[in-house]
């Protein structure tokens, strides 16, 4: 394994990591397939990380830091560079066999500017993982923006992580992207009063889609508008095999600010496709909701939009009561 420490002292510190890495690698200095570990030391690394190379990364803060003390952070969005890998702040691209990220925070400062809604050109990835056939391990790790702020793609595993953002701040076509034991925090939108949206999948057909498990959602309060747990693109049909609409949230606890039709399809005007049943669509497992004052209580799901499905015990036990249930079958297994 290759071994590089990195300090925030040198302008485009990580960048010029990565270009040393990219240069052994094409001058055979080291083959493509030997494991590299980059220890970022504490400090605000001010750029924008690409990294597309076939050797496993390993990236991450220092042991004796926490994740708030090592922050990769840049001002970027589709207004200033098109195109989801050149405007996140750290993008990962497809021919990228197996990254890890630990213990560190990456922010878009971006603030939306449009006051339109929410536009292409304000879209704003603090980290997109644009890969259809690698791994992706997120652990300990914090992921700040506005709209767009994760992009994922493929196979993804996020644990213990912090998310934020105001509209659809969780978004791609996953096969499986799986959530344990995160925080997913819905803040306030630097516009002023508008909807806010936490979750948007447009997954490939029969796809387990977005699986989110003993994660929190919590959310800043709007004064006239509402926040909610997803929103559909409503593109998803049964003659596309793209666009399908397809989250699970298995045993999440959600902010009793969420609306609780759970999902936002314009009053029922986009269409929510396909409705929910044991293995796809939109699901849930023994919600929980967060009262005002801290405690909790079962949901109630009688006012959830009709193409939800609750999970019931057997599709619970048959197919999400653990981690290895949710993961089997993917390439995420073998990381168990």
């Amino acid at each position: 394994m290759l071994e590089l420490s990195v300090n925030s002292k040198s302008p485009a510190a990580i960048a010029a990591a990565l270009k040393k890495i990219h240069e052994m690698s094409m001058t055979g200095a080291i083959e493509k397939n030997v494991p590299v570990h980059i220890t970022l030391e504490a400090g605000l690394y001010r750029e924008s990380v690409r990294y597309n190379l076939s050797n496993p990364l390993i990236i991450e803060g220092s042991s004796h830091s926490k994740a708030k003390d090592c922050v990769i952070q840049a001002d970027n969005c589709e207004a200033f560079r098109k195109g989801v890998s050149n405007r996140s702040v750290f993008s990962i691209g497809p021919n990228v066999t197996s990254i890890t990220i630990r213990n560190l925070t990456i922010i878009n400062t971006h603030n939306k500017s449009i006051m339109e809604g929410n536009t292409m050109m304000d879209s704003a990835e603090a980290l997109a993982w644009d890969n259809d056939t690698g791994v992706l391990k997120a652990e300990g790790i914090r992921i700040e923006g506005r709209q767009n702020a994760l992009y994922v793609k493929g196979f993804a595993w996020f644990k213990d992580c912090y998310i934020t953002g105001d509209a659809d701040f969780i978004y791609g076509e996953p096969e499986t992207a799986f959530f344990e034991g995160c925080t997913i925090h819905l803040r306030e939108d630097n516009r002023g009063d508008y909807n806010g949206y936490a979750v948007m999948c447009r997954a490939e057909a029969e796809s387990k889609g977005f699986v989110f498990s003993d994660c929190t959602f919590t959310a800043d309060k709007r004064r006239k508008n509402k926040v909610f747990v997803y929103r559909t693109a409503g593109k998803g049909s049964p003659v596309t095999k793209r666009d399908w609409d397809s989250a699970a949230f298995v045993n999440c606890s959600l902010s009793n600010l969420y609306d609780p039709e759970l999902v936002w399809d314009d009053d029922m005007n986009l269409n929510v496709y396909p409705r929910g049943n044991a293995a796809t669509g939109i699901r849930e497992y023994n919600t929980r909701v967060i009262n005002s004052d801290g405690s909790s209580e079962p949901a109630d799901t009688a006012l959830r939009n009709v193409k939800t499905y609750s999970l019931t015990d057997d599709d619970y036990f048959n197919g999400y009561a653990s981690r290895y249930l949710i993961l089997k079958d993917t390439p995420l297994e073998e990381n168990l």
